[in-house]
């Protein structure tokens, strides 16, 4: 006789594969045996129009969907059958919305033939979520078994405004045990792989959308972001996130146990297939005006020319002093600093270098922030179904020192430790334009100090999560791909301490085989404009339009 657990988790399976059963036409049989990198099968296995449509740049898309040059039903049929085949090569969906996309496409298309006029900014354009976001008549588990069977009474907020602009929400994605890894594998649905090497992680928590953009098979993913969630799998698979500023966007409607609530703020960012989609998305969010619903979100307008006209000053920080990035990042890191030191028209680029200020205390205080109950909301949750926690949650909840349960003073001393570091840190900020009265704009850093990890690997964040505890937004941005001859292991390196030793004596370029490698430029706190437009001078740098 089957156990609670294994009824709700053949449950939560079911629900997925019949959401995937009714793709039409049916799709076809997979190669036997699969390659590593299957990022080229859905040109063997779709058409060339659904081929076409989800590898056009999302702006584009959007434009061609105003105009009503391309039809709704289209491009979501287009994207449900990329997704579909996603998830048969990589396991990335909780849930394909067949039947509510295309009826949400067809009202789009519909609307625009009467009005003669979009819906709104996003009119027509499919758009995917990981599944913590509550979809209304839908079961939202947050990853975790005991919660598999709970409806959702109406959408998280940024849906409801997305929908409300004209989106089309066409699939839900799979996120780790406790939606804390910076990898993704779970009880329920088990391990999310990357489509460029499928020995490799996806990038956690947000990992399904990960995965789905690394395939081509969202235009526009919503994630959340609380040490690297958002950005970790967009940099494992050669995309686009950003984690703004907290409380930029909505958060209401999220699920998730306690545990450090308040502690440390997440945020709600894009994952995307272009930088101009995150911008075009930040900038539509906060023109609904979202505090009026939800009063916790700043009222704070995006500035169309965030930066000093024609002046643009980066830090520049290779290595946090803890651990080393891996061959690769370094590469990339030089990449982009060399091209930003040639000139871009119509900027006058000033390069700095950028100190790790205490980045190993950063660590320490937020692995004990995020759970300041000891986990103990987390792990009665799991407990009350048998569910065992997973190598990384162990590793969080009860391998980490730091976590235990706090008192009440404790938790207060710790936010004054975390508060008295944020001033500290934006100090420093301020002085890096003591000489010529412009501090940094932004700081051009890793993403992490591996490009995506081996599974069950992951156990260093700090790159990331760095700016989650100063508040601080980043994004993250695709430079180039681990080369066999140009990434080499370092010969004769000394470990700065055993964290360090374990990832150098994780890397050989022999297991990352057509790996992306991303970096992340990083801002000051509301300052999310600066942050995109920036890049988008990076980005003319390395000789992209």
């Amino acid at each position: 006789m089957a156990t609670v657990l294994e009824t709700l988790v053949a449950k939560a399976i079911q629900i997925r594969d019949d959401s995937c059963a009714k793709v039409e036409p049916p799709l076809p049989e997979l190669p036997d045996p699969l390659p590593l990198n299957v990022t080229g099968l859905a040109r063997q296995l779709l058409t060339k129009e659904e081929c076409d449509i989800t590898e056009t740049d999302p702006i584009l898309l959007i434009n061609g969907l105003a105009k009503g040059e391309l039809k709704s039903v289209t491009v979501t049929k287009a994207f449900l059958r990329r997704a579909a085949l996603a998830q048969k090569l990589l396991n990335c969906l909780t849930e394909l919305l067949w039947d509510e996309a295309l009826e949400a496409a067809a009202a789009c298309d519909a609307y625009l033939e009467k009005y003669k006029k979009p819906i709104g900014p996003f009119h027509g354009l499919p758009f995917s979520s990981k599944e913590h976001f509550s979809v209304k008549g839908h079961r939202t588990n947050a990853s975790f078994v005991a919660w598999v069977n709970d409806v959702s009474e109406e959408d998280a907020h940024v849906i409801k405004l997305m929908k409300k602009m004209g989106g089309v929400l066409f699939a839900r994605t799979t996120q780790p045990q406790l939606i804390m890894h910076i990898e993704t594998d779970s009880v329920i649905y088990g391990t999310t792989c990357n489509a460029y090497n499928r020995n490799l992680s996806s990038g956690g928590s947000t990992g399904g959308e990960g995965a789905l953009l690394g395939f081509n098979a969202t235009p526009l993913g919503m994630g959340t972001d609380i040490g690297g969630s958002a950005r970790g799998p967009a940099s494992f698979n050669g995309r686009y996130g950003l984690r703004p500023t907290s409380f930029r966007v909505p958060m209401g409607g999220l699920k998730g146990p306690g545990g450090g609530v308040g502690s440390i703020t997440g945020s709600i960012g894009p994952l995307a297939q272009s930088r101009a989609t995150m911008e075009y998305f930040m900038k539509n969010i906060i023109a609904c005006e979202p505090w009026f619903t939800e009063p916790a979100v700043f009222p704070v307008p995006w500035r169309e020319n965030a930066l000093v006209p024609g002046k643009l000053k980066i830090g520049i920080l290779y290595c946090d002093g803890v651990v080393k990035p891996h061959p690769p990042i370094y590469r990339a890191m030089n990449m982009v600093v060399d091209a930003l030191k040639k000139s871009v028209p119509g900027w006058d680029i000033q390069l700095v270098e950028w100190e790790a200020k205490q980045h190993d205390l950063a660590w320490e205080l937020i692995s004990t922030l995020y759970y300041t109950d000891g986990g103990a909301a987390a792990k009665e949750l799991m407990a009350s179904v048998g569910e065992e926690p997973l190598p990384l949650s162990k590793w969080i909840l009860t391998e980490n020192p730091n976590v235990r349960m706090r008192t009440i003073p404790e938790v207060s001393a710790l936010h004054q430790q975390r508060d008295a570091y944020r001033d500290m840190y934006a100090k420093y900020w301020n002085e890096s334009g003591k000489e010529d009265g412009h501090p940094v704009d932004v700081i051009l850093c890793p993403a992490g100090p591996t490009v995506a990890c081996e599974h069950n690997t992951a156990r260093y964040w700090a790159y990331n999560a760095q700016w989650n505890f100063i508040d601080s937004p980043a994004a993250v941005f695709p430079v180039t791909t681990v080369s066999q001859d140009l990434d080499l292991p370092e010969k004769h390196y000394v470990p700065m301490n055993e964290q360090d030793k374990s990832y150098y004596e994780m890397y050989s370029p022999e297991k990352f085989v057509d790996a992306p490698v991303n970096l992340q430029l990083v801002g000051r706190r509301f300052c999310d404009d600066v942050v995109l437009q920036a890049m988008k001078i990076v980005e003319q740098a390395l000789g992209r339009a």
